[in-house]
């Protein structure tokens, strides 16, 4: 039953990852609202490239794209019971990744600041898209965490 909740959350989370992406995070109106510009999660990376940030840029390109991507990876291949008990430099893998997973939120923080106060005569909105990918990591984090404990279990169990 805890496995099928798992699935349910894990397959809901990569659905609201997507629309994250797909979806504005942010509102810029230019002078009042006389001129408006949504910014997606791909477009504040190609932002902070524009504006020579590379590091930022590369912070936001890895805890946003690629740890929940590979965080959605190991996730599946736990859920269809792939085990990696012979590659021990796969479970180092996945315990720093979910070690670093919460850091998504920060970047997408961090984003949002650093929008808000460009400008006196700029004013940002929170978009839906930011609300899509906050629960998508939250689901993710929830699912992660319903299969450690059932792993625990059976190890109790069998072991």
């Amino acid at each position: 039953m805890k496995k099928k909740i798992a699935i349910i959350l894990y397959l809901t989370s990569i659905v609201l990852f997507i629309l994250g992406m797909i979806n504005p995070i942010l509102e810029n109106s230019f002078l009042a609202g006389i001129s408006k510009k949504p910014i997606y999660l791909a477009s504040s990376i190609q932002y902070f490239f524009d504006e020579k940030e590379y590091f930022i840029g590369i912070l936001i390109l890895t805890f946003t794209f690629i740890f929940p991507i590979l965080k959605y990876i190991f996730i599946a291949l736990r859920l269809i019971n792939v085990q990696f008990s012979q590659a021990k430099w796969v479970t180092y893998l996945i315990e720093i990744v979910n070690k670093w997973a919460m850091l998504d939120v920060f970047v997408v923080a961090l984003i949002i600041v650093n929008m808000k106060f460009h400008s006196i005569l700029i004013s940002a909105s929170i978009e839906i898209g930011t609300t899509f990918f906050a629960i998508s990591v939250l689901l993710l984090m929830v699912s992660s965490w319903i299969l450690q404990k059932e792993e625990e279990e059976e190890l109790t169990v069998f072991g």
